[in-house]
């Protein structure tokens, strides 16, 4: 079979790549990264891969960095948002992130920032494994089914004289558009550890109340670290790392993943 021109100038690139990151990739010494402990509110544990935006830059991986704002640890998202960090769990590797539009005395309280989408995060940095999909919807008839939520009384049913009454509910473990009932629609989603709350499919004998308590407990996301040597690099699993600034650089390390 023959090979484009766009695919086989891809490749020799990738294979040119690969000599070059199998010497720079292993240049540094991680012992004075892997050596650095901070803290940051009640997050006491920040350590490698991660590091605050005020450490020595020596220590941990700049790909990880979290920043210390009012003494609430943060994690910054391009693609989503700032979270605040509630945990971080090395021996299972997973963060746990809080929206911060959620509050724990208010369960009329939304998240503010749509969930983050590992595909579009340039180091590959988390997965989204440990979490489960919250999807609100807005009905202009009531429904009766287990598989949803009434979110009443804390996100209230509307009605005007100018528009019809609708009604709000939220539907555990994420909905495809053609599942949408008649006369629903999709508004926001969110994530949440649900199924440390609750395993099962019957909802009903569950409350929004306890939806939003498991939001405001948060989300996990699994973070991945690639060493030392990729720091402001990207890679995937054992691949090798690449400059995030070289146009296409994405999709050479998909294309090396996939190959490998």
């Amino acid at each position: 079979m023959e090979i484009s021109g766009s695919r086989s100038f891809t490749l020799i690139l990738a294979f040119l790549l690969l000599g070059f990151c199998s010497e720079t990739c292993n240049a540094k010494d991680d012992t004075s990264a892997k050596s650095c402990t901070s803290s940051c509110g009640h997050i006491h544990n920040i350590s490698y891969p991660f590091r605050l935006n005020h450490d020595p830059k020596y220590c941990g991986n700049v790909s990880h960095t979290l920043s210390c704002e009012s003494n609430i640890t943060v994690l910054d998202i391009p693609s989503s948002g700032k979270y605040y960090v509630q945990a971080i769990n090395y021996n299972n590797n997973t963060i746990r992130l809080l929206d911060p539009g959620l509050a724990n005395t208010n369960c009329s309280s939304m998240p503010q920032n749509i969930p983050p989408n590992p595909n579009l995060d340039p180091y590959g940095r988390y997965l989204s494994w440990s979490s489960t999909s919250i999807d609100y919807l807005m009905c202009s008839n009531p429904l009766n089914s287990s598989l949803y939520v009434d979110t009443a009384p804390c996100l209230n049913n509307t009605s005007s004289s100018s528009q019809p009454k609708t009604y709000s509910y939220v539907k555990v473990g994420g909905i495809e558009v053609w599942d949408l009932d008649e006369g629903c629609s999709a508004e926001w989603t969110a994530w949440t550890a649900w199924g440390l709350f609750y395993d099962g499919e019957d909802y009903s004998n569950v409350s929004y109340k306890d939806i939003h308590n498991a939001l405001v407990y948060g989300f996990e996301l699994d973070f991945r670290d690639f060493g030392i040597g990729c720091q402001g690099w990207m890679g995937l699993y054992a691949s090798p790392c690449f400059p995030h600034t070289i146009p296409g650089a994405s999709t050479l390390t998909k294309v090396i993943t996939i190959c490998s």
